[in-house]
């Protein structure tokens, strides 16, 4: 594979705002993702779908209505509260039923990967994020559907965002967390999405700049007829010299990690 170094060390623009906050979400959204997708996607892969840290998850998710509603008026002696178990479950039975429903998710996930093709040999690509509902891809809007960008990154996490905002409507604290998950989902997707289009676009870029280095570099030729492809700096005056200099410039990695 050829590798061109002036174009891995001049072309670089970067977005410093918005690498950040999308790298921020692509950082965090392991749990938030997780969260909803046991309830929409089949056929995690192994590595993708962690089940100890779903029980983890859920054991930490099953604490928090306590900690934050039984707690201080368990222990606070002084503010005169007291413990209403009632008050309790009207605001938090359908937190614990949704963790309810994620558990039972989880261990459906992880029968699925007992019965499916062992990753060692080669059947399956054990990061995969799993096959995504058919609803996503027979709901269409205006007579209009969905590729699979658009699901991921729009429509199933919308999917979630109207829940959660139905139960916020009933003042039910679950919708928050739905909510959240939801918005962090659709941002990582959009977080992974960019950096797959930075990669391709950075490849074909390359390919270009190898491609016209020689019209750009060697010849002189304007970027009108180089795809664009200029060279910035002062260049040798004898054009026999830039060839040199091109073939430097542009290396084999492969006979490069060879030697």
């Amino acid at each position: 594979m050829k590798k061109n170094l002036y174009y891995r060390t001049m072309f670089r623009r970067h977005n410093a705002i918005k690498e950040f906050f999308l790298a921020f979400f692509y950082a965090i959204c392991s749990i938030p993702r997780l969260l909803l997708e046991v309830f929409i996607r089949k056929n995690l892969g192994e590595r993708y779908f962690s089940f100890s840290t779903a029980m983890v998850t859920a054991f930490i998710l099953l604490s928090i209505p306590f900690t934050i509603g039984a707690v201080p008026s368990l222990f606070n002696r002084y503010s005169g509260a007291e413990f209403d178990i009632l008050t309790f479950l009207k605001r938090y039975l359908t937190w614990y039923l949704c963790l309810a429903g994620f558990v039972a998710k989880c261990f459906d996930r992880r029968h699925e990967l007992k019965r499916l093709p062992s990753v060692f040999d080669f059947a399956r690509f054990s990061l995969s994020a799993g096959t995504i509902h058919p609803s996503f891809y027979q709901f269409q809007f205006k007579g209009r559907s969905f590729n699979i960008r658009e699901i991921e990154t729009m429509l199933e996490p919308a999917f979630f965002f109207i829940i959660g905002f139905a139960l916020i409507f009933i003042a039910q604290p679950v919708g928050v967390l739905i909510m959240v998950c939801a918005i962090c989902y659709s941002l990582s997707y959009v977080a992974t999405y960019h950096n797959g289009d930075n990669f391709i676009m950075d490849k074909i870029d390359e390919m270009i700049l190898n491609e016209e280095s020689v019209n750009a570099f060697v010849d002189g030729m304007d970027p009108e007829d180089t795809r664009g492809v200029r060279y910035y700096g002062r260049t040798p005056a004898d054009p026999e010299v830039r060839r040199q200099l091109v073939d430097s410039i542009i290396v084999d990695t492969d006979f490069v990690e060879a030697r």
